[in-house]
């Protein structure tokens, strides 16, 4: 099949935390490129809305990424639409701020679980389904500029960032001698919708956000998107390992 480097013409994609987010626009940006996408998230009808508006083929999965059950049930629906190429591990919450001292096991526990463990069982699923077609693959850990930056109140969200580029690096030496890419992006303030919200309640907190990048902006969710697009595509074929940052400059100038 003929194809540009950043084309992902004929390749399936499974995306999790799809029904809105970084997470919907990826599947946006990938099913506009050509790409076949398999949703996952919690709920129904969101999953739903983003399929509807998909240019091509999709699956949905509804599920919690935590359950053991839904990543086979992930791989399953994507074996509908092809041979599987990609994994975007995008769920994640951080679910409540608290100085370390006070952040409780169950916090730990929960955040763990959703954010590093879920991603980990998602790729012991997908990985031998990509290293069977013999044709390669693509994994993209959803990181952030809190793996670097050691943002405070937020230290088992942190340490699970921190973890995912360990599983990047991790995954890209085992899986490299099969022609599968394992990259991380780590996103600076992004416009979801939770995020939106926030700054149009809390002024303040928009422009220390604006203040803190170097581009004098926060970005947008296809800013996001675009970026874990190309880490799918032929164009990153020899990129593997990284962490790319996609946060508007925020870190140089930390």
């Amino acid at each position: 099949m003929n194809r540009t480097p950043f084309s992902l013409r004929g390749r399936v994609v499974i995306i999790t935390g799809a029904s809105r987010g970084i997470g919907a626009g990826t599947a946006r940006a990938v099913s506009g490129s050509g790409g076949s996408v398999v949703l996952v998230a919690r709920s129904a009808d969101d999953l739903g809305a983003v399929a509807a508006s998909l240019p091509g083929p999709s699956r949905v999965v509804v599920g919690a990424v935590e359950d053991p059950a839904v990543p086979a049930m992930a791989v399953a629906a994507a074996a509908e639409l092809g041979d599987l190429w990609g994994l975007v591990n995008n769920a994640g919450i951080s679910p409540s701020y608290a100085p370390t001292a006070e952040t409780s096991d169950e916090h730990w526990d929960e955040i763990v679980r959703v954010n590093l463990r879920a991603a980990a069982a998602f790729a012991r699923a997908a990985l031998p389904a990509m290293v069977a077609t013999g044709a390669g693959g693509r994994v993209v850990n959803l990181s952030s500029i809190a793996a670097f930056a050691g943002l405070p109140n937020l230290v088992a969200y942190n340490c699970t960032k921190a973890g995912l580029d360990a599983m990047t690096r991790t995954m890209a030496v085992e899986y490299g001698p099969a022609g599968i890419t394992v990259n991380s992006i780590a996103p600076g303030t992004i416009t979801t919708e939770m995020v939106q919200q926030m700054m149009d309640t809390n002024p303040a907190l928009a422009e220390k956000f604006v203040s803190r990048t170097a581009i004098g902006r926060v970005g947008t969710v296809d800013e996001a998107a675009w970026p874990i697009v190309f880490l799918l595509s032929d164009a990153a074929a020899f990129m593997t390992g990284q962490v790319m940052l996609i946060d508007g400059g925020r870190l140089a100038g930390a």
